[in-house]
């Protein structure tokens, strides 16, 4: 009787089938290997007691795809210790708080140079030979919000891509092309110690988000 139980038993395995379908990959590149340089500025030429805002300077932007892919923009301050907070929304804009502030690096004495902005210029966005216009989020893709100045933000902003009219949406597509702006602004001189040169270190990286 007790053989018998132990032949009718049943013993049981598992098949698991297990993958991940991920969307076509996608290449950011900028032009002059993402260098925005301001050269040589005069110590004599910066405000003592306000900030100092420079030229805005243009670099061209592009993303390439594998196939038609949503796809989005999230920036990280590489130098966000150096903050000088309330820099941009005093001198350029009141749109741009801090978190539209990316840091330009310290002196020798840890004195904070200054800070800037960057945006995704409007109408100079093309795909497939058709304009395209930035657009923002800032609930990290759950909503999106039209943006005159396509300023970059950091933590859950996420910057995109809509047709020029209709829906607010994301658009997919393989290649995209446009200008990306930068504009520095500069500490108050009476702050910074210049007794030799003082190297402008602002650091942002882009990482892209599939939509």
């Amino acid at each position: 009787m007790i053989a018998s139980v132990s032949i009718n038993a049943q013993a049981a395995i598992d098949l698991r089938v297990k993958g991940t379908i991920v969307p076509a990959s996608c290449v950011p590149f900028l032009q002059g290997g993402g260098v925005v340089d301001y050269g040589n500025i005069a110590a004599e030429d910066l405000n003592q007691t306000s900030y100092t805002v420079l030229e805005k300077k243009e670099i061209v932007f592009n993303i390439n795809c594998r196939g038609q892919t949503k796809v989005g923009l999230k920036a990280q301050d590489g130098k966000g210790f150096s903050q000088v907070p309330g820099i941009l929304a005093s001198t350029i804009g009141a749109d741009y708080t801090d978190n539209y502030n990316y840091g330009l690096g310290a002196t020798a004495k840890g004195e904070h140079i200054g800070g800037y902005a960057i945006n995704l210029k409007p109408d100079s966005f093309l795909s497939a030979s058709q304009p395209i216009r930035p657009i923002t989020s800032v609930d990290n893709g759950n909503s999106w919000l039209a943006t005159a100045t396509g300023a970059v933000g950091q933590a859950d902003n996420v910057a995109a891509w809509s047709r020029m009219s209709g829906l607010l949406a994301p658009v997919s597509f393989i290649t995209l092309t446009g200008v990306l702006e930068v504009q520095a602004v500069i500490n108050k001189a009476g702050e910074l110690t210049i007794d030799n040169d003082v190297p402008l270190d602002g650091l942002a990286t882009f990482e892209l988000s599939y939509l």
